[in-house]
């Protein structure tokens, strides 16, 4: 069965359809419903594009008013390019005002700020984000749109990604700055999504949450550097001097592991099909002659003792301007000690710190080969950054990072820890696992530094820091 679900991003009021190799369609309609997934509102498609649909043209931001003239009430802020939905066109002060609704925000703001028909198909085509979930229990993601090509991955239900356009019965999607492919569409819902005005409510409610992982980080890391204060006095005393930099705990490198090895085909010779049921793609995919790709059910599990060892880096795993990919061995300022119940629970403090602190740049965008976590970074820059600032140097590529600590397997993730990702032989994106079956990593320009399922494409190893 087809889906195609035209879902709105949460009070957007727009939909939008993919269009066969063309960038999106969309259709605006004031009569809602409520989807049944967390309260979206749906419009159902009418022939007249855009015709009720606004999207803002500002330098920052204007005020949404409570009555058509700017004496009156504020109730939100409408940015730039946040689309909005007319709901009625008033003559107020200094010339035409519209009526809109744009997320929560309902309120006046005068037609001059925006642009609308023709014009704003124009700009959505640029602005909006398209976005797929997946369907099906397990979905194949294909080198090419068709499916006797390569399987890239393997792609969990309920999971999204930017869709990018359409080709044929196929949905080419971006699953992070690393890696894009094409699904079938009849196993997948796609949505879009635009800014939105914000209310006075939600803006302050924004900065209370800001200000809330901010002193969860600091909390954290303050307990990180009690223990540690705490544990230099136990070892100075004990052996007269030394303390953490002489001390055990964070794992320099892989025992064994040759930095250059890549991916032997016969720890990847077993089969997954997909387990959508029923569905035509899990049943042709038994067929396609893909065992050179499959990744088994025990790799999903144990994967990550040695079935990926390094390799070349993609885009994410660059290094940037002026950085070298040496450094890789794990060498660290601020140690975790592991000897006895003090040791376990400096460990277990600084695996929360380090969460803490990652979540605090939430949103923060993805800059190829950046390593800011205010301006931009890449997936190993951001894990570079985060580590470096509890004294612990990962190196600078995905490939350096894997080379730090040990080897576990996906039973044993624990927060802190990182997860890799790999494109055929070789580890090309990084993230941090936070608990909960999740983690956070820079992902695309779209989404920024954002938090996803840790099966938003399989993982091919996973490491810890942490004796």
């Amino acid at each position: 069965m087809k889906k195609t679900a035209k879902i709105l991003a949460a009070g957007c009021l727009i939909s939008l359809t993919l269009v066969s190799g063309t960038p999106f369609a969309a259709y605006g309609q004031p009569a809602l419903s409520i989807s049944p997934r967390e309260g979206i509102p749906v419009v159902a498609a009418t022939a007249s594009a855009y015709e009720n649909v606004a999207i803002s043209q500002v330098s920052n931001y204007v005020n949404v008013r409570t009555e058509p003239n700017t004496h009156s009430g504020i109730v939100g802020k409408i940015y730039n390019n946040c689309a909005a939905v007319i709901q009625s066109s008033v003559d107020g002060e200094g010339g035409t005002w519209y009526q809109i609704q744009s997320g929560t925000v309902n309120g006046y703001i005068k037609a001059e700020y925006f642009i609308t028909g023709s014009e704003a198909e124009k700009i959505a085509k640029q602005v909006g984000t398209v976005y797929i979930r997946v369907g099906a229990s397990t979905l194949r993601l294909r080198e090419e749109p068709n499916l006797d090509s390569r399987t890239l991955t393997l792609l969990s239900e309920n999971d999204e990604y930017v869709a990018l356009r359409e080709t044929g019965e196929f949905v080419e999607i971006q699953v992070d700055s690393d890696l894009s492919g094409y699904v079938h569409r009849d196993y997948v819902e796609q949505r879009v999504e635009f800014r939105q005005a914000v209310s006075l409510a939600e803006e302050q409610e924004q900065q209370e949450e800001a200000a809330r992982l901010k002193k969860e980080a600091d909390e954290a890391i303050a307990l990180v550097n009690q223990l540690r204060k705490e544990a230099a006095g136990d070892s100075q005393s004990q052996t007269g001097g030394g303390g953490l930099s002489e001390g055990v705990g964070i794992i320099k490198e892989n025992p064994g592991e040759d930095s250059g090895q890549t991916l032997d085909g016969s720890n990847d010779a077993g089969s997954q099909t997909a387990r959508g049921a029923g569905s035509s793609e899990s049943q042709e995919v038994k067929d396609a002659g893909d065992s050179d790709n499959r990744i088994t059910d025990d790799a999903r599990k144990n994967g990550s003792d040695g079935l990926l060892a390094g390799g070349s880096g993609g885009p994410g795993s660059e290094p940037g301007p002026g950085q070298t990919t040496e450094g890789g061995s794990g060498e660290t300022g601020g140690q975790v000690s592991a000897g006895g119940p003090e040791g376990a629970e400096l460990a277990t403090a600084t695996r929360t710190a380090i969460v803490a602190y990652a979540k605090q740049f939430l949103g923060n965008p993805y800059v190829y080969g950046g390593t800011s976590l205010t301006e931009g970074a890449d997936c190993s820059g951001f894990v570079m950054r985060i580590f470096e600032h509890f004294g612990i140097e990962v190196g600078r590529s995905s490939r350096d990072q894997a080379q730090c600590g040990r080897a576990i397997s996906l039973d044993e993730l624990q927060p802190g820890d990182l997860l890799f990702y790999a494109s055929g032989n070789y580890i090309n994106h990084v993230a941090i696992y936070i608990g909960g079956g999740e983690v956070i990593h820079a992902s695309t320009p779209k989404r920024g530094i954002t938090i996803s399922t840790a099966y938003y494409r399989t993982p091919c190893k996973a490491v810890t820091l942490f004796d």
